[in-house]
């Protein structure tokens, strides 16, 4: 059995590098054969570089020569950079007159009521009705923060508003 043993170990060694070695042609792409031919047979040398003779006084001839060539960059006529049809991207959209003045948004609160234990507020905003109650927004700028007995207090960033029933506030 030892002696068994002793030979298979080298019998599976053998048969491991067989193995490889037939799988080396197939992963590479080129067989054995090609590789030793490479190798060990090529010509010794291989690729020559051809010989070149260079002309110092062809070389230093080049680009003495003037020639009046028109590039293509040279400007042959007028060119008007402005184009009264685009908008300029530095002037604003509307022009507000030095006398009109800047319109400002107009609350006026018109009640306060309490439904299924929810407080509700009835505010005209810019002549517009809302029905808000507490946390609600307003025209993405405002925030109802508080409802309270006679007002309402709105936050518009870190500023508060507060409007009091049939009062009208300008913001």
């Amino acid at each position: 059995m030892k002696n068994y043993k002793k030979i298979l170990k080298p019998i599976i060694f053998i048969l491991s590098l067989m193995i490889i070695l037939a799988a080396f042609p197939i992963i590479s792409g080129c067989s054995i054969y090609d590789i030793v031919q490479e190798s060990y047979m090529s010509e010794e040398g291989g690729l020559e570089l051809p010989e070149v003779i260079i002309d110092d006084k062809e070389i230093s001839e080049i680009g003495k020569e003037e020639i009046d060539v028109k590039k293509s960059y040279d400007i042959e006529g007028e060119i008007d950079l402005i184009d009264e049809s685009i908008k300029d991207p530095f002037k604003p959209f509307y022009i507000i007159e030095e006398d009109e003045e800047e319109q400002k948004n107009i609350f006026e609160l018109e009640r306060i009521y309490i439904e299924d234990g929810i407080e509700y507020a009835e505010l005209s905003f810019n002549d517009y009705p809302y029905l808000l109650k507490e946390g609600d927004p307003l025209a993405y700028i405002y925030s109802v923060q508080a409802i309270n007995d006679t007002s309402i207090v709105l936050l518009k960033g870190d500023d508060i508003l507060t409007v009091f029933i049939d009062s009208v506030v300008y913001d």
